[in-house]
C-alpha cells in the first residue's frame, strides 16, 4: 500500500480512530471495526455506475471498472500507523517519536517526542535539534551532538510512532472526509484511505491542493499500469485531495484478459493507448475483425451505430470516444494446414499438411499404429504389484468399480489399496493391470486388434457438405497399394478403427479361448473359424480319465456382463421395494416397539443389500449334461467366442450343505444318497425353511423344492439323488416384514437368483455371511 493508510476522523463526541455511535457501517459498503488499534476498513464492491448498466444492457455482461479492485483489496488490508516502515529519506519533524539508547559514559533509554521547536530533550544530557534531519542520518546527527559533551559511549537511535498528518478528501471519492495519515503518507495514501474514486469519480485526474494552489495532478492509471509515482507527492497537514468527475469512458469486452470499463484521458484517445491499459493486444484476438458500438449524439434523434475494422496499424490509431463499446473477437479454431489422425494409433494428433500428402506420409509404417498402452501394459507383465501402491478395484473389463461395490474377489484381477493419485490415473492403472493380468493367459489381450480392411477420411467440401472416403488400411500401410494410398487435403480427419469399434468377420478376428483342467493339453488356443466346444477339446487331446465332464464350467464374457446388468437392475428394484415397505410400515406403526422393529428391519435390509452387491456373476452357461457323460461327443455343439473360458474339473469326492443346518460343511459323496440323506447327516436348524431350499448342481443348473413337490413326502426334492460337487442350500425362515421375505415374495426364491445370474458356490458363501 502506498505510503500509509489514513484514518477518517470521527464525528463530534467519538474517540479518535473510532466511528461515531451507530456508524459501524458507513455508506457505500464501507465498514470499520471499533477497535482503534486495528483500524481495519472493510470495503465491498461499489454500486454499478450508469455506464456500467448501459454496457450490461448492450452486452449481457457487467464489466468492472478498471483499477477499482486495487482500492477494494488495499482498503481491506489491516493498516496501523505504528507498523509502517520508515523510508530512509523521511524528514523528522515535530510530533515524531525518537527512541534513544546510550550506554558507556552515559546511560540513556528514553522515548523523546520532537517538540514544536524541532528539539528532543534528554534528561541529564541536554536538548538537541533534530527537525529537518533525514531518518537515515538521525543517529549520526545525534552522535555528533552528544559527542560534544561526552566521550566513550555507544548510541542507538530509531524512530517510534510518527506524527499524524490531517488531510481532507473531497469530490466524488468513495468515502470523502477528513483523514489522518502517516507523516510519510502521499496522495495515494489518502486516495486508498478514501476507498478510491466513487462510481462517478475519475482515476485520471486527482488534484492535490496546498495553500490554495494545485501542487500535483495524479493519474492513477499511470501508477496502476506503469508503477509511475512521480506525481505522488508527500502530504503535509492541511492538504486537500480533490477527486474530479469521471471523464469519457469506453468498454472493452470479448477476447482479452482484462475486459473492463476504461476512462479516457481526453475526449478522444487512440485504440492503441486504450489496449495498453488492458495489457496490449492479445494474440488470441482476431486481427481481421473488430466491432465497436458508437453513440452519435449529434444526430437527431441520437442513434447508435456499429463499425467494423481490422486491428492493423490504421485500426490501432482509430480514436475512441465516450460511450464506445469495443468487442474483440476470438481467432477461429480452424487450422489452416493440419491433418488430424485419430483412433488406436501411436500418436493421435494434428499433423502439418504439405502439398501431395498421402496416407503413407501420415502413417509411414505399422509401428505408427501401436498405441502407448500396448507397451505400458507389456511392461507390467514383468513388474511386481506393490501392495502399498495406489490402485482402485476394477471389473473384468478393466472399468473401475464404484464405491460400495468393490470388495474381495477371486480370479478377476481386482486389487485394492490406498488413494493418492487422481481418480483418472488410478482408473487407468487399474485397467492396465486388469488387461496385463488377462494377458498372462491370453497374450493377444495386450494389443487392440485393428480393422485393417476399413479406415476413413472425413473431409469438409467447399460447399460445406461432408464427404467420407473409405480406404483399406492394410493395403495402404502394409502392402503399399497406390489405390489405397489416397491423397490428403488440409483439414482432413483420418480415423483408424479397432475391431471393437467395427466388428469384422470371424475369420479375420484374433479370438483366443482359455482351456484348463482335465484335458490332454491345457492352454490358450486361437480359435478356428466356426470352431465349436467339442472340436476345440478334441484338438486339445480330449478328456483325461480323471475328467468330471458333468461339472465342466463354460463361462463367457458377454454372458457375465449381461448377468451383471440383470443383477444391478434386480438390486434397484429390491431397494425401491424395501423403501416402499418401510414407508408402509411407518404409516401403520402405533407404538415404540414398532420403531425398534423397523430399525432392526432397516439394518437387515442394508446388510442384505450390501451382501448382494458383493456377489459377482461368473458368466457360466449351463450345458445340461447328464451325470454319466464322460466323452467329447456328449458335449453340445456350442460355437466358441473370443475370451471364452473352459475349465474341466477332476471328479470331486464331496458335496456341500450350506445355510440353516447344524453341520455347515462339506460332506463325502456316496453313490445313491439323496438330498434327504445329506440333510439328515448335516442336521436341520430349527429356523430352516425346507419349502424354499434348493440344490445347485455341479453343471450350473438349479433344482428348487418348488419344482419337486412330492405326495406325502415321496417324490419331492429330498428324494432326488446328489451328484459329486453339488451344493444343498437351506434358507432360514424369515419374518414377513423383513427384507428377506420381500425378496422371496418378489423373486419367488433364491434359486431364481442363482439361475438368472449364474452365481456359483462362492456366491452362496457371500450371501450367508453375517
Amino acid at each position: 500500500m502506498p505510503g500509509g493508510v489514513g484514518q477518517r476522523q470521527p464525528g463530534r463526541g467519538a474517540a479518535a480512530g473510532q466511528p461515531e455511535a451507530g456508524q459501524g457501517r458507513a455508506r457505500d459498503g464501507l465498514q470499520r471495526q471499533d477497535d482503534p488499534t486495528q483500524r481495519r476498513v472493510e470495503l465491498t464492491p461499489a454500486r454499478p455506475s450508469e455506464f456500467q448498466r448501459f454496457v450490461e444492457a448492450a452486452t449481457g455482461r457487467q464489466l468492472p471498472v478498471f483499477g477499482a479492485s486495487f482500492f477494494l483489496d488495499a482498503g481491506n488490508r489491516l493498516a496501523s500507523l505504528d507498523s509502517l516502515p520508515v523510508s530512509s529519506d523521511y524528514t523528522v519533524g515535530p510530533g515524531d517519536e525518537v527512541l534513544i539508547r546510550a550506554w558507556g559514559a552515559i546511560d540513556v533509554d528514553y522515548r523523546a517526542i520532537v517538540d514544536r521547536n524541532g528539539q528532543v530533550n534528554l534528561p541529564k544530557v541536554g536538548s538537541f535539534t533534530v527537525a529537518g534531519v533525514r531518518a537515515s542520518e538521525l543517529e549520526r546527527h545525534l552522535r555528533a551532538q552528544i559527542g560534544r559533551l561526552y566521550t566513550n559511549f555507544n548510541l542507538n537511535v530509531s524512530l517510534g510512532q510518527l506524527r499524524g498528518v490531517k488531510v481532507f478528501v473531497v469530490g466524488p471519492a468513495r468515502l470523502p472526509g477528513v483523514y489522518t495519515v502517516s507523516s510519510q503518507g502521499t496522495v495515494l495514501s489518502a486516495v486508498v484511505a478514501a476507498g478510491g474514486p466513487g462510481p462517478n469519480g475519475s482515476m485520471r485526474k486527482v488534484l492535490l491542493r496546498r495553500n490554495g494552489a494545485v501542487v500535483s495532478e495524479l493519474d492513477i492509471y499511470e501508477f496502476l499500469v506503469h508503477g509511475d509515482k512521480s506525481k505522488d507527492v508527500q502530504l503535509i497537514a492541511g492538504d486537500v485531495v480533490v477527486f474530479q468527475p469521471a471523464g469519457p469512458r469506453v468498454a472493452l469486452t470479448g477476447a482479452l484478459d482484462t475486459p473492463a470499463i476504461y476512462e479516457l484521458k481526453s475526449a478522444q484517445e487512440s485504440l492503441r493507448d486504450v489496449l495498453r491499459y488492458a495489457g496490449g493486444t492479445p494474440v488470441l484476438t482476431n486481427p481481421n475483425k473488430v466491432l465497436v458500438e458508437r453513440i452519435e449524439p449529434a444526430r437527431t434523434p441520437a442513434a447508435r451505430f456499429v463499425e467494423e475494422f481490422k486491428l492493423d496499424e490504421a485500426g490501432l490509431q482509430r480514436p475512441m470516444r465516450d460511450g464506445d463499446v469495443l468487442t474483440l473477437l476470438p481467432i477461429s479454431p480452424q487450422f489452416a494446414n493440419a491433418v488430424t489422425l485419430k483412433g488406436p494409433v501411436a500418436q493421435p494428433l494434428r499433423y502439418a499438411h504439405h502439398p501431395g500428402m498421402r496416407i503413407r506420409d501420415l502413417i509411414p509404417s505399422k509401428e505408427a499404429l501401436i498405441t502407448p498402452d500396448f507397451y505400458r501394459r507389456k511392461n507390467l507383465l514383468v513388474q511386481a504389484l506393490d501392495e502399498d501402491e495406489d490402485v482402485v478395484e476394477a471389473d473384468a473389463d478393466g472399468r473401475p468399480v464404484a464405491d460400495g461395490v468393490a470388495g474381495a474377489r477371486a480370479g478377476n484381477g481386482t486389487t485394492g489399496g490406498r488413494t493418492g493419485r487422481s481418480a483418472a490415473d488410478r482408473a487407468r492403472r487399474a485397467e492396465d493391470r486388469t488387461v496385463a493380468e488377462r494377458a498372462r493367459k491370453a497374450p493377444a489381450a495386450l494389443f487392440e486388434e485393428l480393422n485393417w480392411d476399413y479406415a476413413v477420411v472425413e473431409r469438409l467440401n467447399p460447399d460445406l457438405s461432408t464427404q467420407v472416403i473409405p480406404f483399406n488400411l492394410g493395403k495402404a500401410v502394409l502392402q503399399g497399394d497406390a489405390a489405397s494410398n489416397i491423397e490428403l487435403l488440409a483439414g482432413d480427419v483420418v480415423t483408424v478403427y479397432s475391431q471393437k469399434d467395427i466388428r469384422v468377420p470371424v475369420a479375420k478376428q484374433t479370438r483366443l479361448v482359455s482351456l484348463e483342467g482335465e484335458v490332454g493339453a491345457p492352454g490358450v488356443y486361437q480359435l478356428l473359424p466356426g470352431e465349436t466346444l467339442p472340436q476345440l477339446i478334441a484338438r486339445a487331446g480330449g478328456f483325461t480319465p480323471q475328467a468330471y465332464v458333468y461339472g465342466l464350467e463354460f463361462t463367457r464374457e458377454d454372458t457375465r456382463r449381461k448377468q451383471r446388468e440383470n443383477l444391478t437392475e434386480a438390486i434397484s428394484r429390491l431397494e425401491a421395494l424395501a423403501a416402499t415397505q418401510g414407508a408402509r410400515d411407518a404409516a401403520n406403526r402405533r407404538d415404540d416397539s414398532g420403531d425398534r422393529s423397523a430399525s432392526v428391519n432397516a439394518a437387515a435390509t442394508q446388510a442384505q443389500m450390501a451382501r448382494l452387491r458383493r456377489v459377482e456373476p461368473n458368466g457360466r452357461i449351463a450345458l445340461e449334461l447328464r451325470p454319466d457323460d464322460n466323452s467329447v461327443g456328449a458335449l453340445p455343439e456350442v460355437p466358441l467366442e473370443h475370451a471364452d473360458r473352459i475349465s474341466v474339473p477332476a471328479r470331486p469326492g464331496f458335496i456341500t450343505v450350506a445355510g440353516a443346518v447344524v453341520n455347515n460343511n462339506a460332506l463325502l459323496w456316496k453313490s445313491g444318497r439323496t438330498v434327504g440323506d445329506y440333510l439328515n447327516q448335516a442336521g436341520l436348524d430349527e429356523a430352516a425353511e425346507r419349502s424354499n431350499m434348493f440344490v445347485l448342481r455341479a453343471d450350473g443348473t438349479v433344482l428348487h423344492a418348488g419344482d419337486r413337490r412330492g405326495f406325502l413326502g415321496f417324490g419331492g426334492i429330498e428324494s432326488q439323488p446328489i451328484q459329486p460337487g453339488d451344493a444343498i442350500v437351506v434358507p432360514s425362515q424369515l419374518d414377513f416384514e423383513t427384507w428377506g421375505r420381500a425378496l422371496v415374495r418378489n423373486l419367488k426364491d433364491f434359486s431364481q437368483i442363482f439361475y438368472q445370474f449364474g452365481l456359483g458356490a462362492a456366491a452362496i458363501q457371500t450371501l450367508r455371511k453375517n
